[in-house]
């Protein structure tokens, strides 16, 4: 039985992370090692014939990536529940994984939160139509000059694997026939996601060890940490269970998911 918030199992096996991660959306791979190369080996000995896109991994050091830190990002601040790859649209990747160079003593802990369950607890706490138009009203999720995308919030690929987002740039359409009752639905969501969060168990991952984790199914986010060495290696998979690869050339950052 799964909870809305998850506390990640520890393997060694590839074989056996790939079913604990279709099984429990996410897994904890151990004994690997801390470069670059490894990152991507990872994604392969998991997913096999089945991935279709494994870009350079993304060098994730004191709050966001060496290349491209946001001015605003700040790693003594947590970083809240959300989705990854949103910069790419609709294709954004179904799977990621955090590989870990280096851990910071303190701070710097994961939470994750299965979005399938929460959306249950949504149906069930009388909050139906709350899902139904997750489900029916396209909202846009554009990141300023990324793919853009106007679409539902929970969507499902052709083979009927459901699809959720989270993430700040999500509002109501310039089509909206509604967009206070659009905007009400996107801060339920939202709401429902941050409570399960806050409640949610922490873990830490040591040197050579990788969280796998299922995109389209879980949110996560990490607590703040202040060591300048804290390194991770992010990387993001779409393999053949995605609703597609984007176009063009692709990263573990949003660096080629710029339109302008």
């Amino acid at each position: 039985m799964h909870t809305s918030s998850v506390h990640p199992r520890r393997t060694s096996d590839p074989v056996e992370a790939r079913r604990i991660v279709e099984a429990d959306e996410c897994v904890i791979l151990t004994g690997l090692g801390t470069a670059p190369e490894d990152a991507v080996a990872v994604a392969h000995s998991v997913f096999g014939a089945d991935v279709l896109q494994v870009p350079e991994p993304s060098e994730v050091r004191a709050g966001g990536d060496k290349d491209r830190r946001p001015a605003d990002l700040d790693n003594t601040k947590p970083l809240p529940s959300h989705t990854d790859g949103f910069a790419y649209g609709d294709r954004y990747p179904d799977y990621f994984l955090l590989l870990c160079g280096q851990s910071s003593p303190l701070g710097g802990e994961s939470f994750l939160v299965d979005g399938y369950d929460v959306i249950d607890r949504l149906r069930r706490s009388g909050a139906a139509g709350v899902v139904e138009r997750m489900e029916a009203v396209a909202v846009d999720q554009t990141e300023p000059d990324m793919h853009r995308s106007v679409s539902p919030i929970l969507g499902y690929t052709a083979a009927g694997r459901m699809m959720l987002r989270l993430f700040p740039y999500q509002r109501p359409s310039d089509e909206s026939s509604d967009p206070p009752g659009d905007q009400a639905m996107i801060d339920a969501w939202k709401h429902a996601v941050v409570s399960t969060a806050s409640a949610a168990p922490r873990f830490k991952l040591a040197a050579g060890e990788a969280a796998i984790i299922d995109n389209y199914r879980m949110t996560h986010g990490r607590e703040p940490y202040t060591d300048p060495d804290r390194l991770m290696w992010r990387v993001w998979v779409w393999t053949t269970s995605a609703l597609g690869v984007p176009e063009g050339l692709l990263h573990s950052d949003s660096r080629y998911a710029i339109t302008n």
